[in-house]
């Protein structure tokens, strides 16, 4: 049984989207909380996505504010932490972040910016499988941030993972101009839609490939890395 109040920060799906239950980061956040009520229930503010009935995702942002009964708020399975918690809080997990993103870039930019002949020479599927989703994400949104300048035009794609690539980078060019100050950390750390999305993709083992050439389409206009 859920105890409630959930804290401010919580993801939380409602118990009307059956469909979420298999979703790892759920639908919406909680913001604020009201109660208890007579009846022992509590009212959440939560941020959630635009369309009630979809996944949350770069064609469906968590821009819509709304209450929901705490009878109706289901909180995640999967509790997120901040980035440099998520992959154990290591020195490891963060360069294994760092290293995947050279590698991506390097796979992308020897391939003369080619995704098919990227996941063929460089057997770039079977290693992002066997990547772990927090991995996967933090390496979206460090190549998001990396490419935040792309233009549409450069990131244009007949494909999905196009759509994704050119949100994600509106995503961190949004927040770099709303933190002047902020960084690469800063940006990848969260809690924001960018973030959500990133998990909502890196999480989805039916999409490896999306998120896979979405990856690829960001390292693709972004400076290749240096060498620490």
């Amino acid at each position: 049984m859920t105890r409630h109040p959930l804290p401010i920060g919580t993801r939380v799906s409602h118990i009307n989207q059956q469909w979420a239950r298999s979703l790892p980061d759920g639908t919406a956040t909680v913001i604020d909380h009201k109660g208890p009520w007579p009846d022992g229930s509590w009212e959440y503010h939560v941020r959630a996505a635009r369309d009630f009935s979809r996944q949350p995702g770069p064609d469906n942002p968590e821009s819509r504010t709304t209450w929901w009964p705490s009878w109706a708020t289901t909180p995640s399975l999967t509790k997120e932490k901040p980035v440099n918690n998520t992959t154990s809080n290591s020195e490891d997990g963060e360069q294994e972040i760092v290293s995947l993103h050279r590698l991506l870039a390097r796979a992308i930019a020897a391939v003369d910016n080619n995704v098919e002949e990227a996941f063929v020479v460089f057997g770039l599927p079977s290693l992002w499988s066997l990547t772990s989703p927090e991995v996967r994400r933090q390496v979206l949104l460090l190549a998001a941030w990396e490419a935040r300048s792309a233009t549409a035009a450069e990131l244009e794609s007949p494909t999905s993972a196009g759509q994704y690539a050119w949100a994600f980078t509106q995503y961190a060019f949004s927040w770099a101009e709303q933190h002047p100050d902020g960084d690469a950390e800063g940006f990848c750390a969260g809690p924001h839609s960018a973030r959500h999305a990133a998990s909502s993709l890196a999480f989805d083992r039916d999409d490896l490939l999306v998120s896979l050439e979405t990856a690829l389409l960001l390292c693709s206009r972004a400076d290749t890395p240096e060498e620490s």
